[in-house]
Parts: C-alpha cells; structure tokens; sequence
C-alpha cells in the first residue's frame, strides 16, 4: 500500500446485505458520518437490495456484489479489494467478518482489518463448531476488533484469545440531534397510529420480529400487568419471521386487540414521540442502539439487563431502568410502576436526553475516525 500520508483514507466497508437491521444502521451511520475531506469511503455489499439503502446519505457510494449468500462473495470482496486497494477493509457480523479476513489474506497488498462484533456469541447459542474454528481464525488476523459493548469485548478476548491491546470497545453510534429535532416536528401531529392507543398509555417496541428481540417476552409482560399497564397498548415497529408466532401469542394471551405490528417503518420518530414508555425486552444485545434513539426522543427506557449491551447505556440508572434478564414478572411490575408514576416518567425523560448525547453520531464517529487512520498508518508499514 502507497501514498502520501496527507491523502484521504481509503476505506472500504463491507456487509453481507442492506437488510434493516442494526449492524447496518450503524455502518450507514459511521459512513454517513466520516468526514469527507479525510476520508474516501466505498459500502461494499453481498446484496444491495433492502430497506437499508434508503439511510444513506449518498446512494453512489454502493458497491453491489450481487450475491443471494454471504459465502458466495469472497472472490468478489477480493477482486474489489485487488483492484480499489483500500487501505483500510472494515468489516460486521460472524459470516461478513470471516469472508472479509479471508479475501484480504488473498489479496497481494492486504489493507488493514478491522472486524467489529456486535453480539455475544455465547447467548446467541446458533454458533456450531466449524463457524466457531472459523472465527477463532479470523478474528486475530484483525488489526483491531471492534465490540459494541464492554461485556461483548471481555467475551471475545476470552473465547478466541484474542490480544487485549486490539480489542476495543465502541459503541453504535445514533444521530441523536436528529432524533430529537424529527421527535419535536412529529409531536405536532396526531400520532401515527390512529385510534389504535384509544387514549390509554402506549409502549413502543422497535426491533427485527426475531427470537433474539424478545417480543413474546413482552406480550407476555403485558397480559399479566396488574396496575396501570392493563390499559397500555403495544407497538412494535419491525418485520420478520416471528410475526405469526408473535399473533398467536398475543391471541392466546388475550390481548390482540392491545397489540399493532405496523411493520417496517424507515423513519420511527414519530413513533417514538407519541409513545409513553419504550421496552427493549431482548434476550441478548451487542448494544441496543434502538435504546438512545428513544432516550433522543425523549422517551424513557426499561430494558432486561441482557448480555451485554443494555448496562452500557442505563447501567447509572438515568433515562431508564433495567429489569433482571427474561423475568417477565419483574418487567410486567416495572410497566406498572412506571405507567402510574408521570414524575418518575418526566425525570427520566429528561436524564434520556442527557445520556443520549454520549453516544451522538459525532461522538462516536470521531472515535472510529481515530481508529481507521491508526489501521492505515499499520497497512503503509506493511507495504514498505
């Protein structure tokens, strides 16, 4: 790799599809973010079909591989990488990250590496033996190993051996001031869900309809509120393949009729803004980065204390509280408690705004700006 060291950053980022989810939120967010003097920046993907694309402030900047499987994209990854040279490839997710270290081991001038995790691969408990061999490869061929959490960054080291110096812990990183400015415009108008709240207090649940969320852990929670939570209604904002587990669990449970699943929502200020209380109900989270998006619009948070996310963001008990991991008993009390207390509400909505700000895009984007140029400074050393 050459260059004079005053030319931007050639960095190359690398997903396996624009599936909405949050890993591609915050890599759309980073390359949304990074300064553009500094940085010359390519979102290389598997797949660029999905609700993903539309985040993204310059569509042009897409590379599309144009593979249905992330393992059909590594000799793709590596022509792109051959041909651009990069100095820097920077890679998310299990299956995107093994890909991505395998095609800059082919390549004849490797760029730097940086892999980041977003989840525990331990409570994921779908990691088989060979996926795990492979990530206990890739992962030290990594300048630098991004986790989203603390606890997420003590895992890997742990499990795959990794060298403590090149773990580091960043965190998603959220358009706060654009949160809370589309969250003020939205509380103007009626809420975006009609006559469905019919005047009683509204949780939102905003997430992929997947086991991991924890939705039937919330429907659950609902159906056996006993104070101010019976007359609660619950949004969640999301698709995927749990939708009709999740039906017939609020069915069985009485309360389809206090449950809306709108679906896909690009923009879910508005919903956020009209909302009452948000509830992160997920078994496991990297980060939950869906939490300080409510806390920008001012809304407070319960969250089950999962591995690991969560106690990163409302570990000092501001902007919201956590609740033991899956008690639904203790979560369906903490709805209560909250719904019935508008103080406790107000207090807490007013630390969200506060806690938020730590984790603004600008933030969070200055950190990952530091570590990129660091890789890259790595990678001239290598081609000299």
């Amino acid at each position: 790799m050459t260059g004079s060291t005053e030319r931007s950053v050639r960095i190359a980022f690398f997903l396996s599809e624009l599936d909405a989810g949050g890993a591609q939120r915050t890599v759309i967010n980073i390359v949304n973010a990074l300064p553009a003097d500094r940085f010359a920046v390519k979102l290389v993907v598997g797949n660029g079909r999905g609700g993903a694309r539309s985040w993204l402030s310059d569509p042009s900047t897409v590379v599309d591989l144009d593979c249905m499987h992330t393992r059909n994209t590594l000799w793709g990854l590596r022509a792109f990488l051959a041909a651009e040279r990069p100095d820097v490839l920077f890679a998310t997710m299990i299956d995107a990250n093994i890909v991505a270290a395998l095609a800059a081991r082919f390549v004849r001038e490797r760029p730097g590496l940086i892999l980041r995790e977003s989840n525990s691969h331990r409570a994921r408990g779908d990691i088989g033996f060979l996926r795990r061999r492979a990530v206990g490869w890739a992962y030290p061929q990594a300048d630098a190993v991004v986790a989203l959490s603390h606890g997420v960054g003590r895992e890997l080291i742990s499990d795959y051996r990794l060298d403590p110096v090149r773990v580091v812990t960043i965190h998603n990183p959220i358009d706060v001031a654009g949160w809370s400015q589309r969250a003020d415009a939205a509380r103007k108008t009626s809420p975006p869900w009609g006559n469905f709240g019919g005047g009683g207090p509204v949780l939102i649940g905003i997430g992929r309809l997947i086991r991991q969320k924890g939705f039937d852990l919330l429907l659950r929670a609902l159906a056996k509120c006993e104070g101010a939570g019976r007359r609660a209604r619950l949004v969640i904002v999301g698709e995927g393949p749990e939708r009709p587990a999740l039906t017939a669990i609020a069915a069985e449970l009485g309360v389809a009729d206090r449950l809306l699943m709108p679906g896909f929502i690009a923009d879910s200020a508005a919903w956020y803004a009209h909302g009452d209380l948000f509830v992160l109900p997920s078994r496991w989270e990297g980060f939950g980065h869906v939490i300080v998006e409510a806390m920008a619009c001012g809304l407070p948070v319960i969250a089950f204390d999962c591995p690991y996310g969560p106690v990163d963001i409302l570990g000092d008990g501001e902007g919201g509280i956590l609740v033991p991991p899956e008690d639904v008993d203790a979560l369906a009390r903490s709805i209560d408690s909250l719904l019935g207390a508008q103080e406790a509400r107000n207090r807490l909505a007013a630390d969200a705004l506060r806690v938020a700000d730590r984790f603004s895009q600008q933030r969070i984007a200055g950190q990952y700006s530091r570590l990129i140029e660091s890789v890259a400074k790595r990678g001239q050393v290598w081609a000299n």
